[in-house]
């Protein structure tokens, strides 16, 4: 008995902490930390307070008080501190000391807590909370008012991690509802330390789910438009679709209105549509005023554009719907406003609908389409309305040999072209006169069958035969002289005419020898060295009336074919060295290439070239391609045509590509692809030997800072011409941070001999998109 009270004693001694067990709790020692379980009073909700903490005092249905490293868990709450206490009677719980407080993906951290354990509501002085994804706050006081509700005293906002956020929002107070809005009073938002911008209201999203509202004003400025202020308002029309409103407003006085629809009501149909009006002042800056393509457009002229986009996979019998429609007030539109230098450098604008199904080997494709070209003193559009096409694929036809094929199509096509020319009206103003017009309608039927007979299929010698033909029917053809050639190629005859002719190839792979090398070290264990030699006869019948026809599409285009094609083709192939003991690891890639080819004919009156002489040979130029592809971080290719006429290069292209460096920042050795820098020239030379054309692009990307900071660069220039010159430049100077980035470019272009150059920075924040956007045109 005495020994026993003994040790009792010497564990009091040591361990300060006071224990009384009952049915509301218990506690037990656990090495050098204590752990406990407690039950609540069940008049409040009832429930289980668990954890571990360095000492603890426990009142049976009074209180429990932990201290030294707390660590508790009530349902999905988790707290860490250095002190808590749980009153039992009014489940209310209070805690001290580098507080943090986990509930869900919702984080608390700061001085003190206090919390109801039953509501699950309370607050944190000196708090900062983190909301998934990636939104952070800190304030004097942040308290849990509902389920989702928070409010924010003396706070700061942003989506940075840094001690010293790049971005902030400085708020008096904030009221927060998790899946809604952040309601905002009083923000100024910092970069750094720095204010740049007061908002009196702001209305936040603060969910990742799509939820109604403001967006955050992006202001701007560009030489055009002056100081802009872009506001936009974003509205849920249900679980499948949205709606954004758009309002634009510059201190030059334009004046823009938008809005976009976008739906998806099934995993197998999804749209779009947009729609944007501008309003033009009459008095704005006269140098940009400069109507390239639509000469009659006015000063003050309101523009506009439309987008429409819907897609349905499954329709009627697994038919495939599409719509996608493009319109503008007028083609300078895209030059003036659009800043995507994709559709800034446009040739044409195109629309089309279209319904299409696979059954088997068959297709089928029902379309309408409209394609206008972008063209100065001239119109040109071009309407299928519509095109019915079907197919058949490749089939083998029972048990036989025999494969056939077809292609057929039914059309009714609209043409509408105007040609104008400058001149003067009675008083000497400059106008545009209509040089000439076409308006024509016509319809088109064409199908062209198809057999192919395989005649070898052995492994070292393939052949096959390929016979068919092709007719055509036009419902109306151009007008054409006593020697067949065009009268007008603005007037139609209303003649109609049928275009019938045979065809056909014969195509000879082989015999292909290949020899194997055996390599002791490097990157390859194996090298293949195969020579494919190839001969392709083809011959397409003449018509003589070909001249009387409207060059609408590729179907239309004919010329009569009696020649054989020979081809000569080298290949290396490399199998990589095994890493492991699978001997079979490494796999075979082709790293080069070699082809020559070289066309003759057979009809005389045909020839391939013609010698300044004027002597014409049956003989073809001689194309010559290399490729080579070492690694799968550089390649090269070259591609020259010499004519054996005039013994002369005709033409040479040469481009390559390089990406080196950029290594894992972690130390590992691995290339990340950092840098890359490519090449591309392409000259075109006449019978003379005289240059005709002679452009090289260069781009190159440089990774100065790995994943931080990178600078690219395209460059196009023109060698040829008495003044050389850049055709386009194009530098972008990308910054990538944590929480932000920003993007610096500067374009220089001569598209149509319209000279545009323009330096634009952007600047994106995390979880706000594009902030800033300024554009100087000069």
């Amino acid at each position: 008995m005495k020994r026993t009270l003994l040790a009792l004693w010497l564990l009091t001694l040591c361990l300060p902490v006071v224990v009384v067990f009952g049915q509301d709790g218990e506690a037990t020692l656990d090495e050098e930390r204590i752990t406990f379980d407690v039950s609540l009073s069940e008049d409040r909700g009832g429930g289980r307070v668990q954890g571990s903490a360095g000492n603890i005092e426990l009142r049976e249905g009074q209180y429990l008080l932990a201290t030294g490293g707390v660590e508790l868990k009530f349902r999905d709450l988790e707290l860490t501190a250095e002190l808590a206490r749980v009153d039992i009677p009014t489940n209310l719980l209070t805690a001290e000391g580098n507080v943090v407080l986990d509930e869900g993906p919702q984080r608390l951290t700061g001085d003190k807590l206090e919390y109801d354990l039953t509501t699950q509501t309370g607050k944190v002085t000196q708090a900062t909370a983190f909301v998934d994804p990636d939104y952070y706050f800190s304030g004097s006081q942040i308290a849990k008012i509902g389920p989702t509700t928070y409010t924010v005293n003396d706070g700061v906002f942003t989506s940075c991690e840094q001690e010293v956020p790049s971005w902030s929002f400085h708020l008096k107070d904030a009221n927060i509802t998790l899946g809604e809005y952040a309601r905002i009073r009083h923000a100024t938002m910092k970069f750094g330390k720095l204010p740049v911008l007061y908002v009196p209201y702001m209305l936040w999203p603060a969910t990742t789910e799509r939820t109604s509202g403001f967006l955050v004003p992006k202001p701007g400025y560009s030489q055009r438009f002056g100081a802009e202020l872009d506001l936009a308002y974003y509205k849920t029309l249900g679980r499948s679709a949205d709606t954004t409103f758009f309002l634009d407003l510059s201190s030059k006085e334009f004046f823009g209105l938008g809005n976009e629809i976008r739906y998806r009501p099934s995993e197998n149909t999804k749209g779009y549509f947009r729609a944007y009006y501008l309003f033009e002042p009459d008095d704005f800056d006269e140098g940009f005023f400069n109507p390239i393509f639509d000469p009659d457009r006015q000063r003050g002229d309101d523009r506009w554009k439309v987008e429409f986009f819907h897609e349905s996979k499954k329709l009627w019998g697994d038919f495939r719907g599409v719509v996608n429609l493009q319109e503008y007030s007028d083609l300078d539109y895209l030059q003036d406003f659009e800043r995507d230098v994709r559709r800034q450098t446009r040739s044409f604008i195109y629309s089309n609908a279209f319904l299409s199904r696979n059954v088997g080997q068959t297709s089928l494709n029902i379309q309408a389409d409209q394609r206008e070209q972008i063209r100065v003193n001239a119109t040109d559009i071009r309407r299928q309305l519509p095109e019915v096409e079907f197919r058949v694929r490749p089939t083998r036809l029972g048990r036989s040999p025999v494969y056939f094929s077809l292609d057929s199509s039914l059309h009714y096509f609209s043409i509408e072209q105007q040609n104008f020319r400058d001149g003067f009206d009675d008083d000497g103003n400059p106008i545009r006169i209509l040089n000439s017009e076409l308006d024509e309608q016509y319809g088109r039927g064409h199908i062209a069958p198809e057999i192919s007979i395989p005649i070898s299929n052995l492994s070292w010698l393939s052949a096959k035969l390929n016979v068919g033909g092709r007719a055509t029917f036009y419902s109306d053809t151009l007008t054409v002289g006593e020697d067949n050639t065009v009268v007008n190629p603005r007037e139609f005859s209303g003649e109609s005419l049928t275009r019938t002719v045979g065809e056909g190839s014969l195509e000879i792979i082989g015999p292909i020898f290949s020899r194997i090398f055996e390599k002791d070290s490097g990157r390859f264990s194996k090298l293949k060295h195969i020579i494919e030699p190839r001969i392709t006869y083809n011959y397409l019948d003449e018509f003589e009336e070909q001249s009387s026809v409207f060059l609408f599409d590729e179907v239309d285009q004919f010329t009569p074919t009696n020649g054989v094609v020979f081809s000569l083709i080298n290949r290396l192939m490399a199998k990589s060295r095994p890493t492991g003991e699978d001997e079979d690891e490494g796999g075979a890639v082709e790293i080069g290439s070699f082809e020559v080819r070289q066309a003759f004919s057979f009809d005389d009156a045909r020839p391939f070239q013609v010698d300044l002489e004027g002597n014409e040979l049956s003989e073809g130029p001689i194309s010559m391609v290399l490729r080579l592809n070492p690694s799968t971080r550089t390649s090269f290719k070259t591609e020259m045509r010499y004519d054996t006429a005039n013994s002369e290069v005709r033409s040479l292209r040469v481009s390559g590509s390089k990406i080196f460096g950029g290594f894992d920042p972690k130390g590992n050795g691995r290339p990340v692809g950092g840098h890359r820098i490519g090449l591309s020239w392409f000259s075109n030379f006449n019978a003379m030997g005289d240059t005709t054309n002679n452009q090289a692009r260069l781009f190159t990307r440089f990774s100065l800072l790995p994943r931080r900071l990178s600078l690219e660069a395209e460059v196009t220039y023109d060698f040829e011409g008495i003044e050389k010159k850049l055709i386009q430049q194009r530098y972008f100077l990308d910054w990538k941070s944590q929480c932000y980035s920003w993007r610096l470019e500067f374009r220089e272009s001569m598209v149509r001999s319209i000279e545009d150059r323009d330096i634009r920075f952007s600047l994106t924040l995390k979880n706000v998109g594009t902030f800033l956007d300024l554009n100087e045109n000069f």
